[in-house]
């Protein structure tokens, strides 16, 4: 039987598993350091690090966020020894079905087999590709934005509320502010 272990700080046994799978199942580019996942942990309330459990071992993980109009997952991932055992299908029911609000999350551009399987296997469970152009900004530093989608289990939600999801993310998990466009008077003084 799944669970869910929330981990609230670097010291908790299940950490280091957690973020051995995180760095592993991740590139560098679109994943925290050690120190990034840490801060969250200790200073933002919204943010949720949850070892996923079977019969108490630790076999995935699931990173979210909460928001006041939709749930944010950040990370989630599944072991390799214990994939193909229909743990993902199981953790994200299990989620859903204890979130009353929609759930967003990035899936990697359709280029590959892989990434082309991934968002199947979300479609399967009720997740939509969003129509919305997005980039993932970068964790740290001047890196360039990473072309994504996004996914919802509510389509009309994201597609109708995609500025304010895309604005939240950006603000709140990125830390992330857009360049805004220069005004005309700007324009002018800066030529």
């Amino acid at each position: 039987m799944l669970s869910f272990h929330r981990i609230n700080n670097v010291s908790d046994l299940l950490f280091s598993n957690l973020f051995n799978l995180y760095a592993l199942a991740f590139p560098t580019a679109e994943r925290r350091t050690w120190a990034g996942l840490e801060y969250e942990l200790n200073y933002e309330k919204r943010f949720f690090a949850q070892a996923i459990l079977r019969d108490e071992k630790f076999v995935g993980l699931l990173n979210y966020w909460t928001f006041d109009r939709f749930f944010y997952i950040e990370h989630f991932a599944v072991s390799p020894t214990m994939r193909d055992q229909h743990i993902g299908t199981e953790a994200l029911k299990m989620f859903k079905e204890q979130t009353k609000l929609p759930v967003v999350f990035e899936v990697e551009m359709p280029v590959d087999t892989t990434a082309i399987r991934r968002i199947q296997f979300y479609e399967r469970l009720g997740f939509s590709v969003i129509s919305h152009n997005y980039a993932q900004p970068p964790y740290e530093g001047d890196d360039f934005l990473i072309p994504m989608q996004l996914m919802c289990n509510d389509k009309h939600f994201a597609e109708t509320h995609f500025g304010l999801i895309k604005e939240t993310l950006y603000d709140k998990v990125y830390h992330y502010k857009e360049d805004r466009p220069l005004t005309p008077k700007e324009e002018l003084e800066s030529s």
